[in-house]
């Protein structure tokens, strides 16, 4: 199956027992987990690889949080030093057959990108067989104070360079304001366009698109509900993503104003994990295996247009929307099955109101329609079995 659920684990090596912890992960729909962070100089091996081999027993692979493969470990202690390092993490961890790739870091800034591009490139060599992550900040107005890009299209071609100068099989990046409190239509399109920018790059280079959405509350966030769950997920999908992470999975301590994280403090489940387990779950069940079939091919919006996407209009087979009851945002993206036909699906893109659409296909004979009502955030999936 292409697609794939994660999650960003903070927590050290040793945080909890392992196979706790692995079922847990599972129970929330988690198919390539973070793992508990690790330094030899602080915690034991052992636990990891236990850690590892409990991932392997539930199916999973896992993306290994070692400190000897980030980037910034290369810029404190330099290249000969790191790649030293990096060969180690390797000897410790790179053979179990649970290991997806090595975390090499999170969001290069100007100063730091060339770190991340060098270091990217070491641990890619040092291990081939497996998938280096690396997660981009998205842009935003004054972008260009934090890493060199003016515009969008300026990000989109700096990330193009980073994916043909490493060799990365996969681009990811972070994006939490479309459960802001305030300017929430504004942050919402500031959510879309990264879609723009980072989906053409991973269209361009052929790599798989990532993006970690947002499971807590903090800052000027406020804590995600099951619709805002529900509309991350199939909006993400819609615009070509095949992973995503939960930022986050476990609350540590009262720093700041982090709250309602799928595990507290206590290590009691709540109701945001119900949430994304619930979400995450049906996902996988009824949309991850079909779509993993499907090749994305474009997406257009009907109602009001967002992230700069281009506006729906007749094509050679869905020839109309028409709306029945309350007219939103509708993503309408679509795919090419195995056998190359046509598959659409419908995600409602509206955060409070349901919609109720009229599709019409152009059929065998003649015009087909079906009607269909969307939630908030909620998709549709429509095959050529429901179009002749």
């Amino acid at each position: 199956m292409r697609y794939d659920i994660s999650f960003w684990n903070y927590q050290p090596t040793g945080f909890k027992d392992e196979a706790e912890a692995v079922r847990e992960w599972k129970d929330a729909g988690i198919t390539l987990p973070m793992t508990f962070e690790y330094d030899p100089a602080r915690h034991d091996k052992s636990r990891m690889l236990r850690l590892l081999d409990e991932c392997e027993k539930a199916g999973m692979r896992a993306i290994v949080c070692d400190a000897r493969t980030r980037y910034h470990k290369l810029k404190e202690v330099g290249e000969e030093s790191f790649r030293k390092g990096v060969a180690e993490a390797v000897s410790d961890f790179g053979s179990h057959p649970a290991v997806f790739g090595f975390h090499v870091g999170d969001e290069p800034d100007k100063h730091t990108w060339e770190y991340a591009v060098n270091a990217f490139i070491i641990v890619r060599e040092a291990a081939p067989h497996l998938t280096p992550f690396l997660n981009m900040f998205p842009y935003w107005a004054g972008f260009e104070d934090v890493v060199d890009a003016r515009t969008p299209e300026e990000y989109t071609e700096l990330l193009v360079d980073f994916i043909r100068r490493t060799g990365a099989k996969l681009i990811s990046f972070d994006s939490y304001g479309q459960c802001a409190y305030f300017d929430r239509d504004y942050y919402q399109n500031c959510h879309i366009i990264n879609f723009k920018i980072f989906g053409e790059a991973a269209r361009r280079t052929g790599v798989r698109l990532f993006v970690s959405l947002l499971s807590v509350g903090h800052w000027a966030y406020r804590v995600p509900t099951q619709d805002d769950i529900r509309w991350q997920i199939y909006s993400a999908i819609a615009h070509g993503a095949t992973g995503f992470h939960w930022f986050s999975f476990y609350q540590g301590t009262l720093d700041g104003n982090y709250r309602e994280n799928p595990i507290d403090m206590f290590g009691k489940r709540t109701r945001t994990f119900d949430s994304i387990s619930y979400e995450d779950r049906v996902f996988l069940k009824f949309f991850a295996e079909k779509l993993s079939a499907c090749t994305f091919e474009s997406v257009r919006y009907f109602g009001l247009p967002q992230g700069g996407f281009p506006v729906f209009g007749k094509d050679d087979t869905l020839r109309e929307i028409r709306v029945i009851v309350h007219e939103t945002s509708v993503a309408v993206t679509r795919w090419k099955d195995k056998d190359g036909d046509p598959v659409f699906t419908f995600v409602n893109m509206d955060r409070e109101y349901p919609t109720k659409l009229r599709l019409v296909f152009e059929g065998k004979l003649a015009p087909r329609s079906c009607d269909v009502w969307i939630v908030p955030g909620q998709m549709v999936y429509i095959d050529k079995e429901k179009m002749i």
